[in-house]
């Protein structure tokens, strides 16, 4: 028999398409949502960047704060793109600070009490790490090295994230080992080995951003939009991959 076009059967079935595409459509909006969360801060980077080299200006105004983030620190993009620090200053704050060693920068940071572990009973004995084994976050590495090198806060914060290659802590072993690669050799400064960590800073910044966004993206198109843009209209990108819904 033939079906009525308007009868609720057809109506449903016609209405499928629709409601698809309004599902994928939400979870896509739902996605850029996040996605957008990161971007004012190396987009107000940029806008800052380029005021601040109007009139012949090539360095970052220190009164300029918008490309620091609410807690003030330096977004790992806008480090990655130059904004929000002055690269000269990155420069001569690390030639200072690799006249120093790890210990000296150590020393300077007075670390909190820990409190003992879970498994640790009320009154029990227990060793707390050393000093020189405990991680140094953003703000105590920004006291101690502006200690020693006198660096601006910005620059401070530039030169922590080199040190922890994009990571939110300091290690103390790799601190020392790259202090003493950018000291070289008669107390002259590598500025070799000090642009191969600012380089693999910026390259693990780089692949961190690219696996996030590339994953979500791959995995939101895998999952959530290809079945229904087969289904309903016929469109695949992974022609040659198994679907795996069916």
């Amino acid at each position: 028999f033939n079906r009525c076009s308007t009868c609720p059967t057809a109506a449903m079935t016609a209405r499928r398409p629709l409601l698809a595409w309004a599902a994928s459509l939400a979870v896509l909006l739902a996605l850029a949502r996040q996605c957008c969360q990161f971007t004012p801060a190396w987009v107000s980077g940029l806008s800052s960047g380029r005021q601040s080299r109007s009139g012949g200006l090539t360095r970052m105004r220190a009164s300029e704060a918008t490309t620091v983030d609410k807690k003030g620190k330096l977004s790992n993009p806008d480090f990655f793109l130059g904004n929000g620090y002055d690269s000269a200053e990155l420069d001569a704050a690390a030639k200072k600070l690799a006249q120093r060693t790890s210990d000296e920068l150590w020393a300077q940071v007075s670390f909190p009490p820990m409190d003992p572990p879970a498994h640790v009973e009320a009154g029990g004995s227990w060793k707390p790490l050393p000093d020189e084994e405990r991680w140094m976050d953003l703000q105590q590495f920004m006291a101690a090295e502006r200690k020693l090198s006198g660096s601006s806060e910005q620059t401070s914060n530039a030169l922590f994230t080199v040190l922890g290659q994009g990571s939110g802590y300091l290690e103390k072993p790799k601190v020392d080992a790259a202090m003493k690669a950018w000291a070289g050799t008669g107390k002259s400064f590598d500025s070799g080995a000090w642009g191969t960590s600012v380089f693999w800073a910026k390259a693990q910044i780089c692949f961190g951003f690219s696996w996030l966004y590339g994953m979500s993206s791959f995995c939101g198109y895998f999952f959530f939009f290809r079945p229904p843009l087969v289904i309903y209209f016929g469109i695949d990108l992974l022609p040659g991959v198994p679907q795996w819904w069916a």
